[in-house]
């Protein structure tokens, strides 16, 4: 368990999208944040946040030498929260078009199933979350098609699970980085925190 007295040192993969939004909602919360932009950059660290972005752009970072498989593993085995794009790369399927991820939570995923960056939209939706209606921004957001036998669906749009968790797996197709409401950022640190250092 976390001590009390020593914030987590939390990861925000920092290859494109919001991660600098990210950062400051960790901050907030009293995380200490470190950007990860390298493979070696992922040592030590309690927790990771995989922002959205584009994901087909990620991999193609990621295939740089070995920083997919030191994520493939670190992801299995410490506390990691994916965004939208993060999702994707977490999910165990990728459909529309199908593309490598991880493989780590057991959920399939449809790539821009909510259509173009003009099909945005914020939704204020009740939540598993204590605390009444979480704010939700989607920008061209992935949809959640599938959850696994192990996966905790907390929040829905249109009947498809948005926020899921599974062990110390967090994803959401939602932004909650680009809202003002930190519960889903806290919810990840309490995961952090109830993780062995």
């Amino acid at each position: 368990m976390h001590s009390s007295t020593t914030p987590p040192t939390i990861g925000v993969l920092a290859l494109q999208g919001a991660f600098d939004a990210h950062a400051k909602a960790l901050t907030s919360l009293g995380a200490t944040v470190r950007l990860v932009r390298n493979p070696e950059d992922l040592a030590d660290l309690d927790g990771l946040i995989m922002p959205g972005g584009e994901s087909t752009t990620m991999l193609k970072f990621l295939e740089r030498g070995s920083f997919f498989d030191t994520l493939a593993t670190f992801v299995k085995e410490k506390p990691t929260f994916g965004t939208c794009a993060g999702a994707i790369l977490l999910a165990t399927h990728v459909e529309h078009p199908a593309q490598r991820s991880l493989c780590a939570l057991d959920i399939t995923v449809e790539r821009n199933a909510y259509g173009r960056q003009n099909d945005s939209t914020i939704l204020d939706v009740q939540t598993e979350i204590p605390g009444g209606p979480l704010e939700m921004v989607y920008i061209r957001a992935p949809r959640i098609t599938r959850t696994g036998a192990n996966v905790e669906t907390l929040a829905n749009r249109d009947g498809f699970a948005t926020l899921v968790r599974q062990g110390h797996l967090l994803a959401a197709t939602f932004h909650p980085e680009l809202s003002a409401d930190t519960r889903v950022h806290q919810l990840f640190l309490d995961m952090v925190a109830q993780q062995p250092r």
